[in-house]
């Protein structure tokens, strides 16, 4: 469930829900049965523990050997309005391009604005740096845009790219952006410039995300019906190798937009048209519908970093003038701004 939502969620009950609320919840689980334990008279016998050995705490990770069960429940909530994409800073504000703008819109529907006049042409990726300042994919120029929060200066990061779309950040402030028109997933460093290319045989490449230790990157393609996944060779460093299908479509759909993933490596793919999101297992053997939304145009979404009302387990997937809140029963790979 959502849990620290700061607006009302009001049930999907068949009424038309005024604007700005949220017209909520469609199950779409299968039900469940439980049972009522009795109690049988059960007597204490003041047994006295003399184990006096201190273990220490004990932790445990996510249980990975069983994903949690499909498809799943979601909320939707009205006010937000996305572009291609988005993130969410440190402050719970919801970034995202408006009529050239960076704006913010936070779970109270508060809305600022972050960024004037960040792009020139529509935008195709927006992330957040670990620092706090943004990358945006600025398609109508055909570059990378950096905006210093700090400093309130906008700089480009690269230049030249043939339709960049797909934007991911990992945790040496390194930014990597597909070019959907050239084939290439390319990366560069937000504080030297220093930049490279790690492929230019992709086809229609959409969407980017690394894995949970960095040492993968997953692109998918719009169009093309395909995932790839590309190995890091070592940490902190920027070769790469072994890129492979690690899922391809057999159906008429491929329309692969936005791309993520959880907290165990499980990655996740939207169908830009038809509103489904499905879920890979790491290897690319398993593979499960994980929602049916009805929407015509979910380019991506984004996992809760635990701020003001942005849950964890929650995985938001934008829809024009709304976004969607699915229930996961799992956790996402940690948010870039958490230690």
């Amino acid at each position: 469930m959502v849990r620290a939502l700061a607006i009302a969620i009001v049930a999907y009950m068949g009424c038309a829900p005024e604007k700005g609320s949220e017209v909520g919840k469609k199950d779409t689980t299968t039900g469940s049965t439980s049972t009522e334990d009795t109690d049988t008279d059960v007597t204490d016998t003041d047994v006295t523990d003399t184990d006096t050995t201190d273990t220490g705490p004990t932790t445990t990770g996510p249980d990975c050997s069983v994903p949690p069960p499909t498809p799943v429940n979601y909320q939707t909530i009205n006010f937000f309005e996305t572009a291609e994409d988005f993130d969410i800073d440190g402050d719970g504000y919801l970034g995202t391009i408006d009529s050239g703008n960076l704006v913010g819109t936070d779970m109270s529907g508060d809305r600022i604005l972050i960024a004037p006049n960040m792009v020139s042409g529509g935008s195709a990726g927006t992330r957040v740096l670990p620092n706090g300042d943004w990358v945006i994919a600025d398609v109508g120029a055909g570059s990378l845009k950096l905006w210093e929060v700090a400093s309130g200066v906008k700089r480009t990061l690269l230049a030249g790219l043939s339709y960049p779309n797909g934007v991911e950040v990992d945790s040496n402030s390194y930014v990597y952006v597909a070019e959907n028109s050239g084939a290439r997933l390319r990366w560069v460093h937000s504080v030297t410039g220093d930049s490279g290319t790690i492929s230019n045989t992709l086809v229609q490449p959409n969407g980017v995300i690394l894995s949970p230790d960095e040492q993968t990157i997953y692109v998918g393609s719009f169009g093309g019906g395909v995932v790839y996944a590309i190995d890091r060779v070592a940490p902190n460093t920027q070769e790469w190798t072994n890129q492979r299908v690690l899922y391809e479509t057999q159906g008429p759909d491929g329309g692969f937009d936005g791309v993520n993933v959880d907290i165990c490596g499980n990655v996740y793919i939207t169908e830009f048209t038809t509103g489904k999101i499905y879920r890979i297992s790491p290897d690319g053997l398993d593979t499960a519908l994980v929602v049916d939304l009805p929407s015509f145009w979910i380019p991506n979404m984004r996992w809760g970093h635990g701020i003001n009302g942005w849950d964890t387990d929650i995985l938001y997937v934008s829809d024009f003038g709304k976004i969607y809140a699915l229930e996961m029963g799992i956790e996402g790979k940690k948010h870039i701004l958490l230690p």
